[in-house]
């Protein structure tokens, strides 16, 4: 027996939970479908920008200070600090907080808040085939589901994309990695005299000059430290992991660590101009919307499910096109960001065979407004002052 639906969602992460707490608000009832059962561990630096609490604040209504209060942010600092390698870029202090959060813990919030607004979900549903053109879906158990709608924010291996005509070439030679472990603040190796000072700070530290295209992270969540590494796939292919040992080296941490570590596809510059198909809309990492220099992801994901979701609200109640729609709030808040993100990070990470000098000389002379483009204020074209609001 085949059901129909007005709206399924494909995927229930930032995105997913995003899009259907919108639909919801609005009285349209969206199925929600993923294969994992939630909380689930999710591979994820997780730091929230500015940009991205201010979506959880006009989509969910909460405010950080609500969220660092019942554990969904675990954490904040508006310190950071820059390097290449062993020398100090920049350091010093930010407008806004970064918050950081454990994806299991933020996920599940973002479902149940979802739930709670009226989305029915269903975890452990896996999507094995769909038809954006005809709005059929087919799960693992051999359910067919119909839709006026599809929202596919099932992440870089999206079982949505992979059935729209989209060029598979020009994604795979987008596409970026990362590696990453966590290792508890509390854990004996942080105490030894050997270890890069930079772990015991309350600051999240980048580290430039280990890969050609990509750079280090150290993140200070409340009870651990996401330490990782992350860039362009094409250029560094099967050096990751070697890269990754140098840079635990130089943290002073021992190998096993790197050699143990998980790693994850990224979105790194693939991104779709136009991702949408037949009665599909891609958003999040579905859709490759993840920032190409930092490679930021959550804010993307957040942001695009809340277009995602008008767009195909406006589509129920009053019959516009979703796919214009969707396009309006892309091309205005979000492609041209990852657009000159992309510009940037050609620059600098080709200025990295003069040594830190570039690199340097862009975060000096940028000062206070570097921090502004990060957290969203300022747009990454020439670091002019965006516009606040739901665009």
């Amino acid at each position: 027996m085949t059901t129909t639906h007005d709206v399924v969602i494909v995927g229930a992460g930032p995105a997913g939970s995003t899009a259907a707490h919108v639909l919801a608000k609005k009285g349209i009832n969206a199925l929600v479908l993923d294969k994992a059962e939630f909380p689930r561990d999710k591979l994820c630096a997780g730091l929230l920008t500015w940009k991205a609490v201010d979506v959880l604040e006009r989509v969910q209504g909460e405010t950080p200070e609500a969220l660092l209060a019942n554990g969904v942010f675990n954490a904040a600092s508006t310190g950071y600090h820059i390097r290449f390698r062993g020398q100090t870029i920049a350091a010093g202090e930010v407008f806004y907080p970064f918050h950081f959060t454990s994806r299991r813990v933020f996920d599940k919030h973002l479902l149940d808040t979802a739930v709670r607004a009226g989305a029915d979900v269903r975890p452990g549903s896996r999507v094995t085939a769909v038809d954006p053109a005809a709005g059929v879906l087919r799960l693992a158990d051999g359910t067919e589901l119909r839709a006026r709608h599809i929202i596919g924010c099932d992440g870089v291996a999206s079982v949505v994309r992979r059935a729209c005509p989209f060029p598979s070439a020009d994604w795979r030679n987008g596409m970026g990695g990362a590696m990453e472990f966590y290792l508890p603040r509390t854990d004996p190796l942080l105490a030894a005299n050997s270890v890069h000072p930079d772990l015991r700070a309350d600051h999240p530290t980048v580290y430039a000059g280990f890969l050609r295209a990509g750079y280090g992270w150290v993140f200070p969540h409340k009870d651990k430290l996401a330490i990782g590494i992350g860039g362009h796939s094409l250029r560094h292919g099967k050096e990751f992991r070697a890269k990754f040992r140098e840079f635990v080296a130089f943290l002073g941490l021992p190998g096993h660590l790197a050699d143990a570590a998980k790693g994850h596809g990224l979105p790194y510059g693939n991104y779709l101009k136009k991702p949408w198909h037949g009665k599909a809309l891609l958003a999040g990492d579905a859709a490759g919307l993840v920032e190409t220099l930092f490679g930021e992801g959550i804010y993307y994901a957040l942001r695009s499910g809340e277009l995602a979701g008008e767009a195909v609200a406006a589509a129920l109640t009053r019959g516009a096109d979703p796919a214009a729609l969707y396009a309006k709030g892309l091309n205005r808040d979000i492609l041209p960001e990852l657009v000159w993100s992309r510009k940037l990070r050609r620059v600098l990470y080709a200025s990295q065979s003069w040594g830190f000098m570039p690199l340097l000389c862009f975060v000096r002379g940028g000062g206070r407004l570097l921090g502004e483009m990060v957290h969203g204020v300022r747009s990454y074209r020439f670091l002019l002052r965006r516009a606040k609001g739901p665009m």
